[in-house]
């Protein structure tokens, strides 16, 4: 992602990601996201759940954690120091701002039924929609600029929009969330993946003049 790309899609984030934080308790949001919570409330196609459960094993600390961990393994063999801040900003700074919103808006879950039992946490935005857009988000960055294929580079993204957008669907399918919580999520982290991507390329373009 280019640093122009990046900033449209900062701008483009924040700007989504607002508007929902001030139109979430106020109809027509509330009244969609409670006639689609109550309908999951009955359960979704066993294929279906199951998916899901799957979809949000990896959006969430586990799949991210493994994740994380294999490519912040290849950065330190490579030296990659910026590369490695990024990651950990990415992933970790991600997951604490999520945190510290969801603090801040104190939105209960909702409370109609779930096939797994529901987190302690409360629930705009979600973490899993938010963390999976600026984790998967980032490692998409890391691996397409080792890649010398254009082909290979796409599908790298793909792969990354792909695992985003079914790890925060899976938290709506197992009515863990409101439709507007993964879409605060969706938009939070995609802001949150553009910021990283200017604070790195920042950084580099400051390196590079003072090391001339």
């Amino acid at each position: 992602m280019t640093s122009r790309r990046a900033s449209w899609a900062l701008f483009g984030g924040l700007t989504g990601f607002l508007l929902l934080a001030a139109a979430y308790d106020s109809d027509p949001v509330a009244s969609i996201d409670r006639r689609v919570a109550e309908r999951l409330a009955d359960g979704v196609p066993g294929v279906v759940e199951s998916v899901a459960v799957a979809a949000s094993w990896l959006g969430g600390t586990p799949g991210l954690v493994i994740l994380g961990t294999l490519l912040a393994a290849v950065l330190v063999r490579e030296r990659s120091w910026l590369d490695l801040a990024f990651l950990l900003v990415a992933f970790v700074g991600s997951q604490l701002a999520v945190a510290l919103l969801k603090e801040g808006f104190e939105r209960p879950r909702p409370p109609y039924g779930s096939a797994v039992p529901l987190p302690e946490s409360f629930s705009f935005p979600s973490g899993h929609a938010g963390g999976g857009v600026a984790a998967f988000g980032a490692a998409a960055v890391l691996v397409s600029k080792r890649l010398a294929s254009p082909r290979a580079r796409t599908a790298v993204w793909v792969a990354a929009g792909a695992l985003a957008f079914a790890s925060g669907l899976s938290r709506i399918a197992l009515n863990l969330h409101y439709v507007s919580d993964v879409l605060a999520g969706w938009c939070f982290g995609l802001a949150w993946l553009a910021a990283c991507i200017l604070g790195r390329d920042l950084v580099r373009r400051r390196t590079a003049t003072y090391s001339r």
